[in-house]
């Protein structure tokens, strides 16, 4: 007969310290691509606002 076995628990959390240097640039390449692309579609939220002197 088969025994039972417990399924894992997904781990929980996510510490950025824990990566290598090589999955941070990874990482950090990741969100410059996606800003980079959002600029493409959404390219006024990207301009600076002015502000008016009356």
């Amino acid at each position: 007969m088969q025994g039972t076995t417990k399924p894992q628990e997904p781990k929980v959390g996510f510490n950025i310290n824990d990566l290598s240097l090589e999955d941070k640039n990874k990482l950090v390449g990741a969100f410059a691509w996606l800003i980079k692309e959002d600029k493409k579609q959404n390219p006024a939220l990207y301009q600076i606002k002015k502000e008016k002197n009356d």
